[in-house]
């Protein structure tokens, strides 16, 4: 899907798979617009990864990073194949807005990201 408020950066998050250890990618959050932007990050699978912050305003022309922990993992799957997926929502907000007022009503999906 389209993305008109938000550049995403990078477009496709990928980390290694190493047993017992936790492993950390970083994407940027750049607000494309002259107006604050919330968003609200979610996951496919919310136990294998801590996401910070999980939500936020960036202000108009601003950035935001988004750290995503990948839990170390006790044992390789059989087959493994990994689906994980996450999905950036965001939305327009007025000033006064702070990220303790985001809930899911308010944001609509603006990218999908795995």
């Amino acid at each position: 899907m389209s993305n008109t408020l938000l550049r995403i950066y990078p477009s496709e998050l990928k980390m290694p798979f190493e047993l017992r250890k936790s492993n950390t990618g970083c994407i940027e959050l750049v607000n494309k617009t002259d107006q604050r932007v919330a968003f609200k990050v979610k996951t496919t699978n919310p136990k294998k990864y801590a996401v910070r912050p999980t939500s936020g305003i960036v202000p108009p022309g601003g950035s935001c990073g988004i750290t995503i922990t990948m839990q170390a993992p006790k044992e390789i799957p059989q087959d493994y194949q990994c689906k994980d997926k996450f999905l950036i929502q965001s939305v327009i907000v007025q000033e006064g807005i702070t990220h303790k007022d985001i809930v899911p009503e308010m944001v609509s999906s603006c990218s999908t990201r795995g």
